[in-house]
């Protein structure tokens, strides 16, 4: 039977920092694992990297903007909100996203992988503004995404396990009972002016190379 519980009641900017503090984490030893094991330009085959040079092939600055925000605000927000719909115990299905984002954008930027940029055209001053400009607001953004909607769950799993399909979750409540506290949608809305700044810093660089 659905229920109307609150299945978390902390704070979303506390869920927020330890989410990116998480993700800091994963992204750091990533990092050095790609720079001194793995050979440069390793992870140009990924999935992720592919859609980066996809839409910096784009002839013009409005279409490529366009399509960054498409990934961005689209696909990737709505992953993470589909994602919280679920929480296998206390833990939202969301949370996933940091750690594999972090994962996976160590890889890149250690094995210098990016597809329409060389890391070693920069120095570590100029590098580092425009990684916390461009990559960083969007994690950051991300980030907030998946802390405002941590509380949307609908279906709860067991164990990790477990959440395949092929046992029944409890459904904790029904679609219409899903509601956003003030400090959510505020988060939200923070997120959401991060990703737009993002990604106008990242197709301004793109044109001006």
């Amino acid at each position: 039977m659905a229920t109307s519980q609150q299945p978390q009641t902390d704070d979303v900017f506390k869920r927020a920092m330890w989410l990116y503090g998480l993700h800091t984490v994963f992204n750091n030893g990533a990092y050095l694992l790609g720079f001194y094991l793995l050979p440069q330009g390793f992870m140009r085959a990924g999935p992720q990297v592919a859609v980066g040079g996809m839409v910096a092939q784009e002839g013009s600055f409005w279409s490529q903007l366009g399509l960054t925000l498409l990934f961005n605000l689209v696909l990737m927000c709505g992953l993470a909100i589909v994602l919280n719909l679920n929480r296998v115990k206390s833990v939202p299905a969301g949370y996933l996203i940091p750690i594999a984002m972090g994962i996976t954008g160590g890889l890149i930027s250690g094995t210098n992988s990016f597809a329409a940029s060389d890391l070693t055209n920069y120095n570590a001053w100029e590098g580092m503004a425009l990684g916390l400009s461009i990559g960083g607001l969007e994690m950051l953004a991300y980030v907030l995404v998946v802390a405002a909607t941590a509380n949307l769950t609908m279906y709860q799993y067991r164990s990790w396990w477990r959440w395949s399909g092929e046992w029944r979750a409890t459904k904790l409540r029904r679609f219409r009972d899903l509601i956003l506290t003030r400090s959510e949608m505020l988060a939200l809305a923070v997120a959401v002016l991060l990703l737009l700044a993002a990604a106008y810093r990242e197709t301004v660089l793109s044109f001006a190379g």
